[in-house]
């Protein structure tokens, strides 16, 4: 019965989502239960939101990117990989960053995931991918042919680690925040799964019932993605309760004692859905969050040493923190445990302090 409702709901909510899909190399599915696309995005938008755009060789998807800091031709690079839900516009604006990169002379590059903000969607995308498909040929457009520091936070840190993987000796040192790893080296090094299992991929959701059903449920309830950081209700504040039971508290708490990241926060995660909640639903499909296609022990294996630097919280309900916990034993890492400050708040409170240290171990 609630699947029947569920089916009732959902093709209410979006009767167009049962369409023909023209472009099959990006968005490869039809028939019936096919998930309707977004439309294409707009270039003058993303300028005129302070970002960059590219459209990619590969598959002529458009990407957004923020580029924040320094302006100087000699600043060093770092490569910020935003938080599942965020996007490239967050970083530049959380409390102390921008004054942070004028004082050290660092520009940071921050593309936003596809299907997030103004970036073109496409079903099954891989982590391991990501760095040689959509951020090198930003980078070879930004002029960065040179070494560079990368950071990442949350469902950022693999794509961090996919980074030091693909660009081996260039990349200067990594920094994680509330990090997981993927499914295949989670099971075998013995840890719980980094992410939960929202049983469909990117294929069931757009070609069978149940797929379909839970992928179109999951982005409704995802489409006020601040709600979940501030007063949540309904569907939002059940899922939370399901989830992460001792969050609702921990972000009553963010909200009194940093109100300004917090704002920061909403605001980003709000432009993340600005034009479909696609990003989400195929972020959280388990070929694309749980299933990497690449190996984080790869990193250094060519000896290339790069430092790791990883903060973790004890209390983390989203991201386990035996994942941090096993990267600092894996790496040598220098690391600090949170406690109290749950997933989001071990993710920003005190970034300047955690950038200071990736850039002292570069």
């Amino acid at each position: 019965q609630s699947v029947v409702a569920d089916v009732h709901i959902i093709y209410n909510l979006e009767a167009s989502s049962m369409v023909n899909v023209d472009d099959k190399a990006v968005y490869p599915y039809t028939g019936f239960f096919a998930i309707t696309p977004p439309p294409p995005s707009d270039p003058s938008i993303i300028e005129a939101d302070g970002g960059k755009w590219i459209r990619l060789p590969s598959d002529g998807r458009l990407v957004e990117y923020f580029v924040h800091g320094s302006t100087k031709n000699d600043a060093a690079i770092l490569v910020d990989c935003p938080g599942g839900g965020a996007t490239g516009a967050l970083v530049g604006k959380l409390p102390g960053v921008a004054e942070w990169c004028e004082a050290h002379n660092v520009k940071i590059i921050s593309p936003s995931y596809p299907g997030f903000g103004h970036s073109e969607v496409r079903p099954g995308w891989t982590i391991g991918e990501w760095p040689k498909s959509d951020l090198e040929p930003i980078l070879e457009q930004e002029g960065v042919t040179y070494s560079f520091m990368v950071t990442g936070t949350s469902f950022g840190t693999p794509h961090a680690q996919a980074v030091a993987v693909y660009f081996g000796e260039r990349v200067k040192v990594l920094g994680l925040r509330v990090p997981y790893v993927g499914r295949h080296v989670s099971e075998d090094v013995g840890l719980p799964l980094g992410q939960a299992n929202m049983r469909y991929d990117s294929k069931s959701c757009n070609t069978n019932l149940i797929g379909h059903v839970i992928g179109k449920a999951f982005m409704s309830t995802v489409s006020d993605p601040a709600s979940f950081f501030d007063e949540p209700s309904g569907a939002s504040r059940a899922l939370i309760s399901c989830l992460q039971p001792k969050a609702l508290e921990q972000i009553k708490k963010l909200n009194n004692e940093h109100e300004d990241a917090m704002q920061c926060l909403k605001y980003d995660v709000n432009r993340g859905v600005v034009v479909s909640g696609q990003g989400w639903l195929y972020m959280c499909a388990t070929d694309t969050l749980l299933d990497h296609k690449f190996d984080v022990r790869d990193i250094n294996r060519d000896k290339t040493n790069i430092p790791v630097i990883v903060w973790y919280a004890e209390d983390d309900e989203d991201c386990p923190p035996s994942h941090g916990a096993w990267l600092v034993e894996e790496f040598g890492g220098k690391s600090r445990l949170f406690s109290g400050l749950g997933h989001v708040g071990t993710a920003f409170v005190d970034h300047v302090k955690f950038l200071d240290e990736v850039r002292m171990a570069a």
